[in-house]
């Protein structure tokens, strides 16, 4: 290189090249709740998240150049996960962690102008899902969105800030499936049985009084009541004790004379209860009645505090 006359000036412009690039596909693994009892269903909200909405890019690129975009339109053809008798948990969609950044269904949201991704290509975009509160039946959920991406984004910039390159897809659809298992569970009420005092056997009084129980929302379940600690024999009379003494008792079903026990035809069906008889209602109690009484039969124990523990169970 020669110069005649002056300075001689040599100028080149710095590239910044990045071979980068963007894909839709089903996302393989489901966002999963795992299971959930239908109590905390219907009283807490739940969380989850999926790492992947379905969107994988090659990191690198200029994300955040002006003109650049990530947008997700999210659709299905239910209005939430679908169980297996049609009920159907609502849930709410976010781009944020706490439900920050809300995606409202058919409505494109871009990631890259909610500040959401960075200064490059993501090379993955999570979504994150909150239940509202649902009063429904035990049994798989299941809702499969549909997601179109439609992305645009330098891969490359001179030292100007030219885009030299870009990636782009329109219209490109990747599948999420958001899941959810609903267990069985019950609320239990049910008092201390207190027979009082008296000075001999035949001064007690029987006992009526009542248990409450609110079971999952189409639940047919039953009502067990163990034989206590010290019974007379499998199936038999109750016994409270003190020191070495005992005292026999019994609960019986309803008004009558049935023992109410924890086996067989001796446990109470849901379908029998005095109040609201049928399968479990969720979010309403069903009232079981009962009266308990002191053998008559027996000698006058020495006095004392007797007591017992008897275990209440719901079987499905």
């Amino acid at each position: 290189m020669k110069c005649a006359i002056g300075l001689c000036l040599l100028c080149c412009f710095a590239v910044s090249e990045v071979e980068a690039g963007c894909t839709a596909a089903a996302v393989a693994s489901p966002a999963g709740y795992g299971t959930i009892s239908s109590t905390l269903v219907r009283t807490v909200a739940q969380n989850t998240s999926s790492t992947s909405a379905g969107l994988t890019c090659t990191p690198g690129g200029i994300a955040l150049f002006s003109t650049a975009y990530f947008k997700a339109t999210i659709t299905s053809a239910q209005s939430g996960m679908l169980g297996p008798t049609g009920d159907v948990i609502a849930y709410s969609i976010s781009a944020g962690t706490n439900g920050t950044h809300p995606i409202t269904r058919g409505t494109a949201f871009d990631f890259a102008s909610n500040g959401l991704l960075g200064t490059t290509a993501p090379s993955i975009i999570p979504l994150y899902f909150t239940t509202s509160i649902n009063n429904v039946a035990a049994g798989i959920y299941t809702e499969t969105l549909s997601v179109r991406w439609d992305w645009y984004y330098c891969t490359g910039l001179g030292a100007l800030g030219v885009c030299l390159g870009s990636d782009s897809g329109v219209n490109k659809v990747s599948t999420l499936t958001v899941t959810m298992t609903v267990a069985n569970d019950c609320t239990i009420s049910a008092p201390v049985i207190t027979f009082g005092n008296a000075p001999v056997i035949s001064g007690f009084t029987p006992v009526s009084q009542t248990i409450s129980v609110a079971c999952t929302k189409g639940s047919a379940y039953t009502v067990g009541l163990s034989d206590g600690l010290h019974p007379v024999s499998v199936g038999g009379r109750r016994q409270m004790i003190f020191g070495t003494n005992f005292l026999a008792y019994d609960i019986f079903q309803s008004a009558g004379t049935t023992r109410w026990g924890n086996v067989g035809s001796a446990r109470r069906a849901s379908s029998t209860a005095e109040v609201n008889p049928g399968n479990g209602l969720g979010t309403g109690s069903q009232i079981f009645n009962y009266n308990a009484k002191i053998y008559t039969d027996q000698a006058t124990p020495p006095a004392g505090a007797y007591t017992d523990s008897v275990v209440l169970d719901v079987g499905f």
